[in-house]
């Protein structure tokens, strides 16, 4: 069945009136019509996690290795990582990164219903990350980023990355799919990854661009802004990445 759409007026009178929107999350009433040109109505203290579903989420980001997870989440917003009027995150090459990693993110990671960090199995199941998204902007002397993945406690196994004009999928350092090979920035795009029977299927704007078998246990999904650049590549302390995401869906279940 259609997900219903809330009309401007409607979507005013339940901010205005004090309703949670933070429930309808994840649905179309708070995505930007960015195919028709519209905008979505943004009041000045909304929260992200009143545009996108994160109940389920905990958030990185690049200052002093900070994160951030439900309830504080429910709340939480900041310069990498805000309401413009999707969810904008921002990292900095001169950000601080997380431990073991190189490169500076501000990045949603995956929890379960309890709030513990997600583990799932590739080989069973169903498991579905849907995401509208644009890359609005990257550093300048190595303009590369990640804007989704699928990491396991060992290492980062699919990612969908951006370098330069080019935005395609690897699995670890092996390239499995070009999604655009002309990508511009600003522009919003539909991504789908889907993990059944020990194998992911990565869609681009409802078209299936990759396939890779995934069978390491303890699997999560990440989405965000995680840099490929840092001051050690010649990027300045204040060159940055930055990632918009206007829908974020997660589903898991039997085939």
């Amino acid at each position: 069945m259609p997900r219903p759409r809330l009309s401007r007026r409607g979507l005013l009178t339940l901010v205005a009136g004090g309703v949670a929107v933070g429930a309808m999350a994840g649905s179309a009433e708070l995505l930007l019509e960015h195919r028709a040109g519209r905008r979505m109505f943004r009041p000045a203290t909304l929260k992200p996690a009143q545009v996108l579903d994160l109940h389920s989420w905990k958030v990185n980001l690049p200052v002093a290795n900070r994160q951030v997870i439900q309830p504080e989440l429910a709340s939480h917003a900041d310069e990498s990582f805000k309401v413009v009027p999707a969810v904008q995150f921002t990292a900095r090459c001169g950000d601080d990164p997380q431990p073991g990693a190189k490169y500076p993110r501000s990045e949603l990671r995956e929890m379960d219903e309890h709030g513990t960090e997600a583990s799932w199995d590739p080989t069973a199941g169903t498991h579905i990350m849907e995401l509208t998204q644009r890359v609005t902007h990257l550093p300048e002397a190595k303009p590369e980023l990640v804007c989704g993945q699928i990491h396991n406690a060992d290492d980062y196994l699919i990612l969908i990355e951006l370098a330069g004009s080019r935005l395609f999928a690897r699995y670890q350092d092996l390239e499995i799919g070009v999604l655009d090979p002309d990508y511009r920035l600003g522009t919003y795009f539909d991504l789908k990854l889907q993990v059944v029977d020990g194998a992911v299927d990565v869609s681009y704007n409802g078209v299936s661009k990759a396939r890779h078998p995934l069978t390491e246990p303890g699997c999560y999904f990440k989405a965000g802004c995680y840099l490929q650049s840092n001051t050690n590549t010649g990027d300045l302390p204040t060159a940055y990445g930055q990632v918009e995401i206007s829908r974020l869906m997660v589903t898991h279940g039997d085939k």
